[in-house]
């Protein structure tokens, strides 16, 4: 049987039984890191002192292909004037990091169509 090896930049690969898994990896997104070992409520906090817009995700949210990773409700946040977004992460084994990438415009729109807009 042939063995079949995805896409490397694909958001969606095989487990061993052949079922499609996430990608999990933030280490690809080349986020700076804001924040080591935080949690929700801090990650939270600098998401409404720092950012203009938040939105929630849904569950198996992707942000550029890679599933972001969290206890609900996960939130991110848009920098629309530096053109970032800001999340946190849980890493396995290492606990939730916030994080923020450098986006386009093109990354504003899938976020604000795919998730939800909360104000608080």
């Amino acid at each position: 049987m042939k063995k079949e090896i995805p896409n490397k930049d694909s958001p969606l690969l095989k487990d061993k039984n052949g079922d499609f898994i996430q990608n999990r990896c933030v280490n690809k997104l080349r986020a700076e890191v804001l924040k080591e070992k935080t949690t929700q409520e801090d990650a939270l906090e600098y998401l409404k002192k720092n950012t203009a817009e938040i939105y929630e995700l849904h569950e198996g949210f992707q942000l550029k292909g890679i599933a972001i990773l969290g206890v609900p409700p996960v939130y991110l946040g848009l920098k629309i004037k530096k053109k970032e977004i800001v999340f946190y992460f849980h890493k396995p084994c290492f606990g939730i990091y916030l994080m923020k990438i450098k986006a386009t415009d093109d990354d504003f729109a899938y976020i604000r169509a795919n998730s939800k807009l909360v104000k608080f």
